[in-house]
């Protein structure tokens, strides 16, 4: 049997060391990038990764097992990530003098394409645990076997009011409309004098994802929802799962009512790991390419500042 407090704490250290490693990578490379537009978007790149995060370590209702899956996935570039950092800042310390000075720090083509494979991987997990999060089942209850017996007609249900505030939360971080696949699914369902959304076996299935152990049969299917997602300009939207490993699940996958307008991509299926990194720098690369004049003027949406993490 899992101890609950040992879990909580081990999951505690997870999100605290990623944030402890990935903070202290930013500040190095925050120190050296003078003017640097690829150490800038470095910068940029963990700084968004490390929102996630504290997303995680702010909200205790969305650490399910996929969701700290995926932590401990980031974990392990993570400490890469700064054990190369930590190596190139004591070589840029030896030698002359003048070497010293005319070495800069992660400049050469070998450090940054080093150092853009492991933030592309971070990105990658990141794409993955907002998945994860998304996908969490926040506030529903369960009736087991003895409920059942009890009370023939009980149904799952939700706590909407769990539900409302993890979805504000969630939304405000990764903006409008990237909340709570659950709170989308049961937009418009009023809740009961308790509080309560009663749920029935349709939306129930509709909902369920079966995260498969030991004690499951492969042959366990659950649902997963792929729906109503925009995406404009020259923006990058991945709606599934990034992993080698998706032959291990075998939810049935619906997808509708998604689009994608002008140079933008949307992928909406699960979608291995190099396939992945070959889309984002194909799509770097014809941000290099591109005049300024040909990028499309922001468009308004919610403000989600990128600064130097605390």
């Amino acid at each position: 049997m899992i101890d609950p407090i040992g879990a909580v704490a081990a999951a505690t250290a997870t999100i605290d060391q990623s944030l402890k490693l990935i903070r202290r990578v930013f500040t190095a490379i925050e120190i050296h990038k003078n003017g640097s537009k690829d150490l800038e978007f470095i910068c940029n790149d963990l700084s968004s990764i490390t929102e996630v995060i504290q997303l995680v370590q702010e909200i205790d209702e969305i650490r399910t097992k996929g969701v700290l899956i995926s932590l401990s996935n980031m974990l392990k570039y993570a400490e890469k990530l700064d054990d190369h950092v930590q190596q190139v800042k004591n070589k840029s310390r030896t030698g002359s003098s003048f070497r010293r000075v005319t070495q800069h720090f992660m400049t050469g083509p070998e450090e940054l394409e080093r150092i853009n494979k492991m933030v592309m991987e971070l990105t990658t997990l990141k794409a993955t645990l907002i998945l994860q999060i998304q996908v969490a089942h926040v506030g529903l209850v369960v009736p087991n076997d003895q409920d059942r017996r009890e009370n023939p007609d009980c149904t799952p249900m939700l706590d909407s009011s769990v539900l409302n505030y993890v979805n504000q939360h969630v939304e405000h971080r990764l903006g409008k409309g990237q909340g709570l696949k659950i709170a989308e699914v049961l937009r418009g369902k009023s809740p009961d004098d308790n509080g309560m959304i009663h749920l029935s076996q349709e939306e129930y299935e509709c909902l369920v994802i079966h995260n498969l152990d030991e004690n499951q049969s492969d042959q366990e299917n659950g649902t997963i929802r792929v729906a109503n997602n925009q995406t404009f300009d020259q923006a990058l939207q991945v709606n599934g799962f990034i992993t080698d490993d998706w032959m291990e699940f075998t939810q049935n996958l619906i997808i509708e009512r998604n689009e994608a307008r002008n140079q933008s991509i949307q992928v909406n299926v699960p979608t291995k790991r190099q396939v992945f990194a070959e889309l984002l720098a194909a799509r770097n690369k014809t941000f290099e390419i591109m005049p300024s004049s040909a990028w499309a003027p922001t468009p308004l949406m919610p403000k989600q500042a990128i600064g130097s993490p605390e």
